[in-house]
């Protein structure tokens, strides 16, 4: 019988104040923030990898409300207590400008419990291959889905085929490049860049219907693939999903979370 590291239990989602113990550029229009969790909230904000936290702050005399994925993997935060989410500056985006301008080490900000269903329990014991399909911010559930996939199943390996602009562009580029010394026979990434550098190692152009066809022939047959995460604009997410349910992939192993760049609702 296969163990499977079970989702933390249900429970009514409320704020807390929590501290900011970590500020990081990640890029020039990109920030990761590391909160600090008390151990008495500790099973509060435990969290499945792939879920969100929502944020809530008074910015310029009004309250806004913004969920930005949990990039922290599961096994991170149960040893350390610290928290992590990333925001990528959305122009004319009120919360993503005040995090990316005005946030600093020892503020405290009111975080709401972790909520989301872009979820896959890992199991232990089995050996599966885990494909991501991630543009842009898109990586921060994925990077938390794919780390936990790792550390937690020892047996299984994880593709991401990421799509960015320009090299420059890549949120946690060095995360990435850690993870692929640390995990050299189980990590596997792919880099699709839509401004491609010449002599680099990227592939060019988009994420697209073509471009992924193309990855299933040479890089990720799909009779190889257990589970599929697709992580980020819409029309990226729809023509890779179709793409895959083309190609005979039970739509059950898909697993998709799109991120809208529309104002979210506040109050």
């Amino acid at each position: 019988m296969s163990l499977i590291v079970s989702r933390p239990a249900r429970r009514r989602a409320r704020f807390h104040e929590l501290t900011v113990s970590e500020v990081r550029r990640l890029t020039r229009d990109s920030v990761a923030l590391t909160f600090e969790v008390p151990d008495e909230l500790r099973p509060e904000f435990d969290f499945a990898p792939g879920q969100y936290l929502t944020l809530r702050a008074t910015v310029a005399g009004s309250e806004v409300r913004r969920s930005y994925s949990i990039c922290s993997s599961r096994g991170d935060y149960r040893s350390t207590g610290r928290l992590r989410v990333a925001s990528a500056r959305v122009p004319g985006g009120t919360m993503s400008s005040w995090l990316n301008e005005h946030v600093r080490v020892g503020d405290r900000l009111e975080v709401m419990t972790p909520m989301g269903e872009f979820t896959v329990p890992t199991e232990p014991e089995r050996r599966r291959h885990h494909v991501a399909v991630a543009a842009g911010s898109g990586i921060t559930p994925v990077l938390s889905l794919l780390t936990s996939a790792l550390e937690e199943e020892p047996h299984s390996r994880v593709t991401l085929v990421f799509g960015n602009k320009r090299a420059d562009s890549v949120m946690f580029a060095d995360e990435l490049g850690a993870l692929q010394e640390r995990f050299p026979r189980r990590f596997r990434l792919v880099s699709v860049l839509s401004q491609h550098e010449p002599g680099g190692a990227s592939l060019a152009g988009r994420i697209d219907r073509e471009r992924m066809t193309a990855l299933i022939g040479e890089v990720v047959p799909v009779d190889a693939v257990d589970e599929w995460y697709l992580c980020g604009p819409h029309p990226m997410v729809i023509q890779v999903r179709d793409t895959l349910a083309a190609h005979g992939v039970d739509q059950a192993h898909v697993h998709q979370e799109v991120f809208y760049e529309e104002p979210a609702t506040t109050g």
